[in-house]
């Protein structure tokens, strides 16, 4: 398997900075919130709860697709990365999204009132430094995706969600405080709770559309997600440039773990080949397929009868 250790550390670091700075900002959240009865910081308190609890369950899932391959899992550990990416999406709906939701909910319908305090506004802004900080970190691990592809294609053709996850949560976290702030200046000016409601349901949504979306690439990973189009094409043209290659029959790929890949090749070569040619050309086909995806660390290439070639569209 793929040596993940230094593609990690970055990860580790933004994921290690997140953590901490989230959960200190949860506290002064939920203190600055029973202080003033603001729902926007309710919510925002159990955003800050939820992206620490979101960031200790990717690293465990960091830890646990580092296990080397075993009887009973031959191919490794790496899909538990995406697993547990996954988990984190959810608790990030359940325990995040609907808290939020629920709590601006609750807050327009019931007659309550926000004090008037400068204190919630002293924890948005160092929150919002914490946040900054974080949100530096995170792009730092990510930045070369980013430049090369922009953000949208970038997350959606990402093979680690791990990198995208600790970016998207620190991001929510900004557009989050600074939605908390616009209700309780709102809700102080004009002397209407109701602002400070609608804040903690926009929160929510917020922190519902991220979870929807990481949960969605999450699952698309576990299902088994192929290379991208563009290498498939390139594995295609190496495999059939081969001058013993007569015909692709079949391509297969899966991504096992960001940095893990299985394929799978069948192909028909040229008549009349003695066994030591035949073992030859299938390791040229190897080494050439390496060349373009050094990530396969599973490859099977099966030399299949004549009758049995049909080949395979490069799309």
């Amino acid at each position: 398997m793929a040596d993940l250790s230094s593609g990690n550390k970055e990860v580790k670091i933004a994921i290690y900075a997140a953590l901490i700075g989230n959960f200190i900002i949860a506290i002064l959240k939920l203190v600055g919130a029973f202080e003033s009865g603001s729902s926007g910081m309710f919510a925002e308190s159990a955003h800050s709860f939820a992206d620490s609890g979101n960031h200790f369950i990717l690293l465990i899932g960091l830890r646990l697709a580092m296990r080397p391959p075993s009887r009973s899992h031959p191919f490794g550990y790496g899909k538990d990365r995406y697993f547990w990416t996954f988990l984190a999406a959810v608790l990030m709906f359940t325990i995040g999204a609907t808290f939020s939701v629920f709590h601006g909910v609750q807050a327009l319908t019931d007659d309550h009132e926000v004090s008037h305090s400068t204190f919630n506004f002293y924890i948005l802004g160092a929150a919002a430094l914490i946040e900054i900080v974080a949100l530096y970190l995170a792009l730092k691990a990510v930045w070369p995706e980013l430049k090369k592809r922009g953000p949208w294609t970038a997350l959606r053709q990402t093979k680690d969600p791990t990198r995208f996850i600790v970016v998207l949560e620190d991001s929510a976290a900004l557009i989050g405080i600074a939605l908390a702030a616009a209700g309780l200046i709102l809700a102080q000016t004009l002397d209407l709770a109701f602002f400070d409601g609608l804040a903690a349901i926009l929160i929510g949504l917020l922190l519902g559309a991220i979870a929807l979306i990481l949960g969605y690439e999450s699952r698309s990973l576990l299902l088994g997600e192929s290379v991208h189009p563009d290498v498939r094409r390139q594995i295609v043209s190496a495999v059939q440039s081969h001058p013993d290659v007569h015909d692709l029959i079949d391509l297969q790929t899966m991504h096992l773990g960001p940095e893990d890949v299985l394929v799978g090749i069948e192909v028909h070569l040229r008549d009349n080949m003695s066994t030591d040619k035949v073992e030859r050309v299938v390791q040229e086909v190897e080494a050439s397929v390496r060349e373009i995806i050094p990530q396969a660390d599973h490859m099977f290439v099966e030399a299949k009868p004549p009758e049995e070639a049909g080949g395979v569209a490069p799309a």
